[in-house]
């Protein structure tokens, strides 16, 4: 009888994607961009986006409630978002 061996999870480190220190201002950019457009992305998307956002390898390693904080922090920049697109919209008279 032949049995079924399962492969084992990967390790953490094994996709964790790190970065020198001169990459970071293309990382925040490109955090910045994912931002602006977090309402277009589709919600499975987003889903596994904040799942890895909370599990990722970061300068900053332990930080208590993450996922929480990373959830309120896109909310509060979606609303700046928003009040800033509504303040640059020309109003019709």
């Amino acid at each position: 009888m032949v049995s079924a061996t399962k492969a084992s999870p990967p390790k953490q480190d094994q996709f964790a994607f790190k970065y020198p220190s001169e990459d970071e201002p293309y990382i925040r950019r490109l955090g910045s961009a994912l931002l602006l457009h977090w309402s277009e992305i589709p919600e499975e998307v987003r889903a596994k986006i904040l799942a890895e956002a909370a599990s990722v390898w970061d300068r900053e390693f332990n930080i208590p409630q993450i996922s929480r904080k990373l959830e309120a922090f896109i909310k509060r920049h979606q609303t700046r978002k928003v009040n800033t697109e509504a303040s640059s919209s020309p109003s019709s008279t």
